[in-house]
């Protein structure tokens, strides 16, 4: 399971998520990013504590960018752990996204 920290400033939104992303707390990643988006700052989503993410916390990052890039947001993620980048490799999906160090 994983927890769901944010952080707010007047310039950006942090999510620092700890754990596990999977189809069963993706609902709750998703309306943590749509409630970040509405603030209008920058979203950073902060991978570093992730130890597993499954196909449902990337469709939710992959919606989320999507709709950002729609609506004129910024969506950055902060890289994870080796294996959640491995998510991103095998699937094709790492241009899909801003990764900051």
């Amino acid at each position: 399971m994983a927890r769901i920290h944010t952080e707010r400033d007047r310039e950006a939104v942090v999510l620092s998520l700890q754990g596990e992303v999977d189809l069963a707390n993706a609902p709750e990643l998703a309306h943590e990013l749509l409630d970040a988006e509405v603030s209008g700052a920058r979203i950073i989503v902060d991978l570093g504590g992730v130890d597993f993410m499954d196909c449902s916390g990337l469709r939710t990052l992959l919606e989320a960018s999507s709709r950002c890039n729609g609506n004129g947001c910024q969506l950055s993620l902060l890289r994870g752990p080796r294996q959640v980048q491995r998510v991103f490799e095998m699937t094709g999906t790492l241009n899909r996204f801003v990764f900051d160090d």
